[in-house]
């Protein structure tokens, strides 16, 4: 009898256990694949806007190789570099030479009113509010990057390398106007400002081109992870913060 009445203790408990072990793996199993989708979510989303910012990119970077092919058809266009430096890879918008020296050109696409102050700069369109990195700043690091590669030549190490931001956007203004930053119907003014330097030939050019190619980055699978992990950075420091209402 007692035996009977444990074996029916025994079954009652293990049904029991069956019953909560279901449940709380069905729990687990519908926790888990929330989040799994929320994960799947939000990478969607992200790649998306950075395609729309590549987008954007894209457009800008074509007008200036247009205009530059149509104002300045002497001068020698290298676009979307990635160089090898010390720390890693430093993407380059573009590289202008002419006899006037070397050009680096940070291109921006960006609308409306733009805050230019301190380490990130603010964009007002509409409602829409972004923060963005200094261009100036950039430009400071691309710099030193190319200074350390003509370095490696002596006869190439002093040559003249400038640094400019252009905005290629009609509809944009600033709080207050920084050196370097032009639209871009003024790049033409700008580089003709400067000096010519009787070192820049055809063949000096060519040789400065040619160094600069033997640091560069040409693998598409490296030039995506160098992208992935700065988009990655700016979303976890928010150095690209966007609001849709508008900040007084």
């Amino acid at each position: 009898m007692i035996i009977y009445t444990l074996r029916g203790v025994i079954n009652s408990v293990s049904e029991t256990l069956k019953v909560f072990l279901t449940v709380f793996i069905s729990v687990n199993i519908s926790v888990l694949t929330v989040f799994l989708a929320s994960k799947l979510y939000n990478k969607i989303k992200a790649e998306r806007k950075q395609d729309r910012v590549n987008h954007f990119g894209d457009n800008a970077e074509k007008k200036v190789v247009n205009y530059i092919k149509k104002y300045l058809p002497e001068a020698r266009l290298m676009t979307d570099l990635y160089l090898k430096t010390e720390t890693g890879l430093t993407e380059l918008d573009a590289l202008l030479f002419c006899d006037r020296g070397i050009f680096i050109i940070e291109i921006k696409s960006h609308n409306g009113y733009i805050i230019t102050r301190g380490k990130h700069w603010t964009q007002r369109w509409g409602e829409k509010v972004v923060r963005f990195h200094n261009p100036t700043f950039q430009n400071k690091v691309h710099k030193k990057a190319l200074e350390e590669i003509l370095k490696k030549r002596q006869s190439l190490a002093s040559l003249p390398i400038y640094t400019v931001t252009v905005f290629t956007s009609s509809k944009v203004s600033f709080s207050e106007n920084v050196k370097d930053v032009i639209k871009l119907p003024i790049l033409t003014k700008f580089i003709k400002n400067k000096p010519r330097d009787r070192r820049m030939t055809s063949s000096t050019i060519g040789d400065v081109q040619k160094l600069i190619k033997s640091y560069m980055e040409t693998s598409r699978r490296r030039q995506r992870l160098h992208k992935k992990r700065i988009w990655e950075n700016n979303n976890k420091k928010k150095a690209y913060r966007v609001n849709r209402y508008s900040v007084k």
